[in-house]
């Protein structure tokens, strides 16, 4: 039940962010968390739907593996606003860097699981870009999602133009396809 909240409560999120993105025509939204605070605070409403999630504070980094904490200082040297919680499969750490709010996951003995970074277009792979642009020429990438983990590296492009929105999945060996497609009103 209480996964199913979470589940709900995340599709909620990503719905509001799409319907915010489409109503604004003229603009050029990013669908990401770039706003820290806004995010914390989202994030922070998300993760104490469920129990077995205990916040860990900066005063409290003792309750979180100490070779995860390691791995992270040296993985995301430039990461600020660092938050880490203790799941029932690890810990989760959500954290800024370059504007951006990411999140990594740790396993209970501390070793690095996946990564999740959000970031603009001039970051992208130039052989990711070049697809995706040779594809989609007409689109602008208003936000990447780089989901990293030990054996795969996947990138979620979002795209925009005047009447679509489309969010492409491409393996780092240049497979893509589409995802979602959203027409704007």
């Amino acid at each position: 039940m209480k996964k199913s909240l979470i589940a709900l409560a995340a599709i909620y999120i990503l719905f509001v962010a799409f319907s915010y993105s489409a109503n604004a025509q003229g603009t050029n939204n990013v669908i990401a968390f770039t706003d820290t605070k806004a995010f914390t605070n989202s994030l922070k409403y998300l993760v104490f739907l469920d129990d077995s999630v205990i916040a860990a504070n900066s005063a409290e980094l003792s309750a979180i593996n100490a070779k995860a904490i390691k791995d992270f200082k040296k993985r995301f040297g430039n990461a600020t606003n660092e938050q880490w919680y203790r799941i029932q499969d690890g810990f989760l750490s959500y954290f800024s860097e370059d504007g951006f709010s990411n999140r990594v996951l740790y396993d209970k003995k501390g070793r690095w699981q996946y990564t999740v970074k959000f970031y603009s277009e001039d970051k992208l792979p130039h052989d990711i870009r070049a697809l995706v642009k040779s594809n989609y020429y007409d689109f602008t990438i208003t936000v990447v999602e780089e989901i990293q983990a030990i054996d795969n590296l996947v990138y979620i492009v979002h795209l925009e133009d005047k009447k679509t929105i489309k969010n492409l999945r491409v393996s780092k060996d240049g497979e893509m396809e589409v995802m979602e497609e959203i027409t704007k009103e």
